[in-house]
């Protein structure tokens, strides 16, 4: 039986948006990925390094080596929970405006 835990602030989550694809065979490193995908024209990325948030080289590591493309990685960066899959899916949940 797998249990599932809700955080207290999930329910003031929206839904996941897939805002980016890394290749994790290619030249790019997940955290170029990271940054890329959560500077937008609607929030651009002024927030602190995302190396201050979270290390992503283990995380790199782990998802480029599981066979298994329903393994993920989640960690909240600022305001926003992310979301990387092993097949290389980036999303992001923001809080809800309604929350």
């Amino acid at each position: 039986m797998t249990e599932q835990t809700e955080y207290p602030d999930q329910r003031s989550l929206g839904e996941w948006q897939q805002v980016a694809h890394h290749d994790f065979d290619g030249p790019d490193e997940l955290d170029a990925t990271l940054a890329a995908a959560l500077t937008d024209s609607e929030r651009p990325w002024n927030e602190s390094p995302l190396y201050d948030a979270v290390d992503t080289e283990p995380a790199e590591r782990f998802l480029a080596s599981v066979d298994d493309d329903d393994a993920s990685v989640v960690f909240a960066v600022s305001d926003r929970t992310v979301r990387v899959s092993a097949d290389g899916t980036v999303e992001v949940r923001r809080p809800n405006s309604n929350a």
